[in-house]
């Protein structure tokens, strides 16, 4: 009896001490522990530095997390207190977060295409401290103002391009024409929107001159022709240099397994103008 009461007593304090241990990410070791037993592709809700935070896939948060709170993938410094972002594929709002929290003047314009995730970033910004200088719409980027089919993944890969869940989940979205936001100065731009990049970027390509600071996912295209180096030459032509980081693995072994299941490349690009001497 002494035994089992001890082994109970041990399991209500690690429970409760382990709610009061925060990791590095914001989360409490007990909910980081309880995300990793969710089911994927349902809605849950956690803290995250004492806000609630609301997402419809365990796997694609705890990815979220650990790229943009951890190895904060999207920092910068801005050269003014009110930098204006651009987030397009704002998910379940962690960008948002990140750029609130270290920018806290800042001006936002966040786009998700997935009405199910938009209603769950809508509630979670919401729930932020400094919003009202962050407006959102649930609408897809791309190179003009139209309705398109959009393919839900439940998580971060919802595409205009591919249906990577295969699950002929297809809603019809708003688009809208990116290029209509880059006639000022854009201090960061965000474009992780899962393939469409391949064709909004050259769209844009003459308004990247007002655009200090790019973070761009790139994803290459199955069936199509890779163009990954007219991409770099785009880029390089408008004034930025760039940083190449793999973001997720495609092909481990290419010399062998030709055929990736999802992209052909899928990198992260860091691109930046090159400050003077003077500066």
């Amino acid at each position: 009896m002494v035994k089992i009461v001890k082994k109970i007593f041990r399991k209500l304090h690690s429970k409760i001490f382990s709610k009061k241990i925060f990791l590095s990410n914001g989360i409490s070791l007990y909910d980081s522990n309880r995300i990793k037993k969710m089911k994927r592709f349902e809605t849950n809700e956690v803290k995250l530095d004492g806000i609630s935070f609301k997402f419809s896939d365990s796997g694609g948060f705890i990815h979220s997390v650990e790229e943009i709170i951890v190895d904060k993938i999207y920092d910068f410094q801005p050269d003014n207190e009110k930098p204006l972002i651009i987030d397009c594929g704002s998910s379940f709002g962690l960008s948002i977060y990140f750029f609130l929290k270290k920018f806290p003047h800042s001006k936002i314009i966040g786009f998700e295409a997935d009405n199910q995730i938009y209603d769950l970033l809508k509630t979670n910004v919401d729930g932020f401290k400094n919003n009202t200088n962050v407006e959102l719409h649930n609408k897809a980027v791309w190179t003009k103002d139209e309705t398109l089919s959009f393919y839900r993944e439940g998580s971060l890969a919802g595409s205009l391009q591919t249906d990577f869940s295969k699950k002929d989940d297809v809603i019809n979205v708003q688009a809208i024409d990116l290029k209509e936001y880059l006639n000022q100065t854009v201090d960061f731009l965000k474009i992780d929107i899962e393939g469409a990049e391949n064709f909004v970027l050259f769209h844009i390509q003459d308004k990247l001159k007002n655009v200090k600071n790019l973070f761009l996912e790139y994803h290459g295209l199955l069936g199509e022709p890779q163009n990954l180096g007219e991409i770099l030459n785009l880029l390089t032509n408008v004034g930025f240099e760039y940083y190449i980081r793999l973001a997720g693995e495609t092909m481990k072994k290419p010399f062998i397994v030709k055929e990736p299941s999802r992209f052909n490349q899928q990198l992260n690009i860091f691109c930046y103008r090159k400050k003077s001497i003077d500066e």
